[in-house]
């Protein structure tokens, strides 16, 4: 083979590694999710069927006989940490990340990407695992879980208000439900050390004539605006007062 061939086929044998390089960070990249979601790791397939709660959906991830869910007792359950980093499987379709949570067993809880076009992420319960019963956990700090406001993201360690919310949560009657939308439904964060690396955040609502609303579980329909459906219960004076004062 001449000089000038010999240049030619090393030429082209450097072009296809390039191109086989490029192909397989943009698999990376773009179908598995990001540099960090191996092609070797667990892929957890998806399903979503309606609730035994009405108005809510149950959504489960898969892999092998491992089973995750979330539904009406995982809606109020927030990450501490929103954007994990500890990638453990990745979804079928898509290539979401699924994540470890600090703290927490991966076999119990997982962070599932649930988001579009900006990750998202949801916490799931294995099957396998009880429910997290709020009612009998003691909660050791509270925070308001709104950016703007007197009270914006106000916090306390009382154990009589804390009580307070616990106590309208589980006695209170639910009433009427209020027009609550999406963009004026917020979250009181509830920290207790059952749960590392999760807060219980039931769900609270302020209506126009500052009549404070709290709910153990929300969800939203098709609405535009999404509206929120919730049992909401109206909350004592002693936390309307403090939700509206710095």
């Amino acid at each position: 083979m001449s000089k000038k061939k010999w240049l030619i086929v090393a030429a082209l044998g450097v072009a296809l590694c390039l191109m086989a390089v490029v192909a397989v960070c943009l698999w990376l990249f773009v179908i598995q999710g990001g540099p960090f979601v191996h092609p070797f790791l667990p892929v957890y397939t998806s399903d979503q069927v309606d609730s035994a709660h009405s108005g809510y959906r149950r959504t489960t991830v898969t892999s092998k006989d491992a089973v995750y869910v979330n539904d009406y007792e995982e809606y109020p359950l927030r990450l501490i940490n929103p954007e994990p980093t500890d990638v453990v499987g990745r979804t079928a379709f898509g290539g979401g990340k699924i994540c470890s949570i600090p703290g927490q067993n991966p076999t119990v809880y997982l962070a599932v990407d649930c988001g579009s076009e900006m990750p998202a992420y949801e916490v799931f319960r294995s099957t396998q695992q009880p429910p997290f019963d709020w009612r009998k956990a003691a909660f050791q700090k509270l925070q308001l879980a709104m950016l703007l406001g007197p009270a914006a993201n106000k916090t306390t360690s009382d154990p009589a208000l804390i009580e307070d919310v616990l106590r309208t949560l589980k006695e209170g009657t639910p009433t009427a439900a209020p027009s609550a939308w999406v963009t004026n439904t917020y979250g009181v964060w509830l920290f207790t050390d059952q749960l590392p690396g999760l807060v219980f955040s039931p769900s609270i609502y302020i209506d126009q004539t500052g009549t404070v609303y709290l709910a153990e579980s929300f969800t939203s329909d098709s609405s535009t605006p999404l509206k929120v459906q919730a049992r909401w219960i109206q909350a004592s004076p002693l936390f309307t007062k403090w939700t509206q004062t710095p």
